[in-house]
């Protein structure tokens, strides 16, 4: 079975449908991730066309600043879902300043909350790697997804110690950064994703539906020189042994 460990469905807005029976086509094991309550609301109707669809609740950065009233209203969301993500910091994209320390606010809230409930999170870490290790250090909290890294080797290395999860995405086949880090990714701790639709186009120009994973999965396998298959009971693995980890 293919696993996409990271992307956003409700990005296939009006495709949605075709996305959703492509998923189903190719048994494509989706975690979908979201940016906000409403996306997390979209992904839960999804996973009810698909026994292949895993809804994930989270706080984006990029929406973080609009969450900066009770927190205490997402801890219901955290409970019920059983994958947390997508949630981190983004000091790269987001150009406001302004909206660093309500991001902070938002992720060291879901965070602590769903360590609290020994969850797995799938976290955004751009230009605030250093800051995400820590956060994680403190707990000495493994169960973390770190989403499509493209952040230093040495701050990756730290990750990697504490036992952290990694995904490789589209940009394989484009970017010697993602072979650099790829290369440095123990093979047990590997996942891969596709991170949506605009993911694909933002790299090439194309538009990515879910069976792209299967690329990215060729890519890794070459890489890594190993058998398609190999690599696929490998990320099986993986995942399994991710959900079944205590704190």
């Amino acid at each position: 079975m293919y696993i996409d460990c990271h992307t956003h469905l409700d990005f296939f807005e009006d495709n949605i449908d075709k996305a959703i029976e492509d998923i189903n086509n190719n048994e494509i094991l989706t975690l979908a991730n979201s940016m906000d309550i409403e996306s997390y609301i979209r992904n839960k109707e999804y996973s009810r066309k698909s026994k292949f669809i895993k809804a994930c609740f989270g706080i984006h950065p990029w929406k973080a600043a609009e969450y900066t009233g009770d927190l205490q209203e997402l801890i219901s969301y955290i409970e019920e879902s059983e994958i947390i993500g997508e949630i981190g910091l983004d000091y790269l994209w987001v150009e406001d300043k302004k909206n660093f320390e309500p991001q902070r606010k938002v992720f060291n809230f879901i965070l602590e909350e769903s360590i609290k409930r020994s969850k797995v999170v799938s976290i955004h870490t751009k230009d605030a790697e250093e800051e995400i290790y820590e956060a994680l250090k403190k707990h000495n909290y493994s169960k973390a997804i770190i989403h499509w890294y493209s952040g230093d080797i040495s701050t990756l290395e730290k990750f990697i110690a504490l036992g952290c999860y990694f995904t490789v995405s589209v940009d394989i086949g484009y970017s010697e950064k993602t072979y650099e880090v790829l290369s440095k990714i123990p093979i047990d701790k590997l996942l891969i994703e596709t991170d949506g639709p605009t993911a694909l186009e933002w790299v090439n120009g194309r538009y990515g539906y879910p069976s792209e994973i299967k690329r990215v999965y060729e890519k890794v396998a070459e890489f890594k020189n190993i058998h398609i298959k190999e690599l696929m009971v490998t990320i099986e693995e993986n995942f399994q042994r991710l959900f079944s980890e205590g704190i």
